[in-house]
């Protein structure tokens, strides 16, 4: 890798930029590249920037009466002109998109830099074709041109060119992803006892097989589902999710293990009721918007069922590849009975009751008085829906029915199920 190059990748290495502005740089660095030189100077940023034809930079001094082959002509030939040094560019440049409030350096910022007086080559030449930092940043904010635009000029209409840069872009996702070996046990756990019910070696032990595979394989969804809260906040502007550990898929990381994992995963055992599990503590007040705020509630549910479609979809392609044979068909009982739990969670989680997922959805649009009311009763709420679900067969029934009719819907054998149940719930 050529030494400018390296130079650009550390200069830059904490400064956002967009990539109109990265094309700039690495454009220049392939022109100090070809001199020798370890760095790339400001004369070859600016002709990078002034080369970028479809740049904001460049339609923008066309836009004030500038003609950038004319700012070009005026650089040193030589292009050795090295003061300020590339990271101080950056950090000019930095500053300037900053003030204007914008995210993210772009090509305009650059421009902006170049003109500062620490870069005299640059300065000069800009200011030689009549540019000045007040009417680049007022035409940026404000759309006004110069009075004698160069022919064939675009008009910037009414609308602010730096509108774009004022949208906070979303996150970078490198480094950020990780998956917990915690999480990956689970589902060795999952996959090595479906695989012993397909290959139906311990025929005395179906049922504890049965039981573990759907417990496993439900507390390897929570962490799917958890996990969706906290990626859709952290594109929504909640950083802190990261440093909470809950992109990892980590079960531990997930509020109140006793709560979150153990107390439904016995409901799941005594009834086979697939009760909320985890729990992330999102800042809403990051978010970016009331629409962020309910993208994040949604975002658990639609994980859980994008999980029963999945397994369901295992199970149909079975059927149709003639896969489910009586020899294998305890596998397939497991597998349909896991689908019926993701199913049922699924559609539990959009009841509108604090805490739970179809309330968080609502959350955001209702009354600040509401809001707070419903922060206060939210545990209480939850055990009363969990006793409803429990001592009411009625509703039960009704959680029951909705979760096969999904799966049934997708394809799977209510006979599956109930057949699946059965294996484990003899242990009970």
């Amino acid at each position: 890798m050529p030494a400018a190059t390296i130079a650009l990748d550390r200069a830059s290495a904490d400064i956002p930029l967009t990539r109109a502005a990265r094309e700039d740089l690495e454009r220049a660095a392939g022109e100090a590249a070809r001199r020798g030189a370890g760095e790339s100077s400001p004369v070859d940023v600016l002709h990078a920037v002034l080369s970028n034809r479809g740049s904001l930079a460049v339609t923008t001094l066309r836009a004030l009466g500038s003609d950038p082959a004319a700012v070009a002509a005026a650089l040193p030939a030589d292009g050795v002109a090295a003061t300020p040094p590339l990271r101080q560019l950056l950090v000019n440049a930095n500053r300037e998109a900053q003030v204007l409030g914008h995210y993210q350096v772009d090509s305009i910022h650059l421009l902006l830099a170049l003109l500062y007086s620490d870069s005299p080559a640059t300065s000069a030449a800009l200011q030689k074709s009549g540019l000045t930092m007040y009417d680049l940043r007022r035409h940026l904010q404000t759309g006004v041109r110069a009075e004698a635009p160069v022919a064939g000029a675009p008009s910037a209409g009414n609308q602010a060119p730096d509108r774009a840069l004022r949208r906070r872009p979303l996150p970078r996702l490198r480094g950020v992803l990780t998956v917990s070996p915690v999480f990956l046990v689970i589902v060795a756990v999952t996959v090595v006892a479906g695989a012993l019910l397909w290959l139906d070696v311990i025929p005395s032990g179906v049922g504890v097989l049965t039981l573990v595979f759907v417990v496993s394989g439900w507390i390897a969804t929570v962490c799917i589902h958890e996990f969706c809260h906290a990626f859709v906040a952290y594109l929504g502007g909640d950083r802190g999710v990261v440093s909470s550990g809950y992109l990892t898929l980590d079960p531990l990381r997930y509020t109140n293990f006793l709560m979150s994992i153990v107390f439904p995963a016995a409901f799941l055992l005594l009834g086979g009721i697939a009760l909320p599990g985890g729990a992330v503590y999102i800042n809403r007040g990051a978010l970016r918007s009331r629409w962020w705020d309910s993208a994040v509630s949604l975002a658990g549910p639609i994980g859980t069922l994008l999980c029963g479609l999945f397994i369901s979809l295992i199970v149909v392609a079975s059927y149709w590849l003639g896969l489910v044979r009586p020899d294998t068909v305890l596998f397939y009982e497991a597998m349909s009975v896991l689908a019926f739990v993701e199913m049922y969670a699924f559609v539990l989680n959009l009841v509108p009751v604090p805490p739970l997922d179809g309330f968080g959805i609502l959350r955001p649009w209702l009354p600040y008085s509401i809001q707070a009311a419903a922060a206060q009763v939210s545990t209480f709420a939850l055990i009363i829906v969990f006793a409803a679900i429990w001592y009411v067969p009625t509703i039960n029934l009704f959680f029951v029915h909705s979760a096969t009719t999904l799966a049934a819907m997708v394809g799977v054998d209510p006979y599956l199920i109930y057949f699946g149940q059965q294996h484990f719930r003899l242990l009970m």
